[in-house]
């Protein structure tokens, strides 16, 4: 006689695939985006006469919202709902590609970029979130297996297919590429994602998470920027107002009840650490 399947468990089990698929979907969505754009530079230099300064922003805009938002929106989609976040952020992502693909001009290119970054701010961050509140024991590391992997290998697709698009459409079309994906991504995460899990209580340390986009978000302009010519007085600058807004977040993260970044639990030491410790002191 064969075993008959408790149907609780392949529903839960169908469920939870399909929650991981709009999951790796979305994250696939911010990878491809960060990539697909460098092939394009050279092309959109010649059709806005841009300066290098202004292809340097539009290389490293989806990067910089990215990083500079993601610690502080992280926060807040764990505690007012992960796929509200995610959510937003899949759809933000639509008309940023829109605006990207048929900017006017250079400066609207970038603004485009950093608002695609900041759509990523939201989504990237809740979908490793939800994996982690979904799964978890031998699960939760296959899921993040697969996650991490498949956002690598598309990346690594990114400039591939720009530079197949560059040879028949104009330089707008590797923004409209991850169109499909954000589409599909936003229909998936509506119906397939679970509403609420685990979303934390504690209130948010929104003047941290401001502090913590300046701090990133200069830093970044200042390795991007250091190795540009006549640009020292820029770097300067923006260097001033990263090392201020680093001990200003610092200083913040100390003295919060609910610090994004807990810094005591980063001086903890790991296992290997104490035991080579251990080790050395013996």
């Amino acid at each position: 006689m064969t075993d008959i399947a408790d149907p609780r468990a392949v529903q839960a089990s169908r469920s939870t695939t399909g929650a991981l698929a709009s999951l790796s979907l979305a994250m696939l969505l911010s990878s491809l985006s960060t990539s697909i754009a460098n092939v394009a530079l050279p092309t959109i230099g010649r059709a806005f006469d841009a300066s290098q300064t202004s292809l340097d922003l539009v290389a490293v805009g989806y990067s910089l919202g990215l990083a500079a938002s993601v610690l502080w929106l992280g926060a807040l989609g764990d505690r007012y709902g992960r796929k509200m976040m995610l959510i937003i952020g899949t759809a933000l992502a639509i008309p940023a590609s829109l605006l990207a693909a048929f900017a006017p001009s250079v400066a609207v290119l970038i603004v485009a970029r950093l608002l695609g970054g900041l759509a990523a701010g939201m989504a990237y961050p809740t979908t490793l979130a939800l994996i982690t509140a979904l799964w978890s024991g031998p699960g939760r590391t296959r899921s993040i297996a697969l996650w991490s992997g498949l956002g690598g290998a598309i990346a690594s697709f990114g400039p591939l297919i720009a530079g197949f698009l560059l040879q028949y459409f104009s330089w707008g079309s590797v923004f409209l590429a991850t169109l499909p994906l954000a589409v599909v991504a936003l229909v998936m995460a509506l119906l397939l994602v679970p509403s609420h899990v685990n979303e934390t209580t504690n209130p948010v340390d929104n003047l941290g998470g401001i502090l913590s986009a300046l701090f990133i978000g200069a830093l970044i302009l200042v390795i991007n920027f250091a190795a540009v010519p006549n640009e020292g007085a820029l770097v300067l600058g923006v260097a001033v107002i990263a090392v201020a807004a680093g001990m200003a977040f610092f200083i913040r993260q100390r003295r919060a009840k609910s610090p994004l970044f807990d810094l005591h639990i980063a001086r903890r030491r790991t296992q290997k650490q104490a035991l080579a410790r251990r080790r050395a002191l013996l």
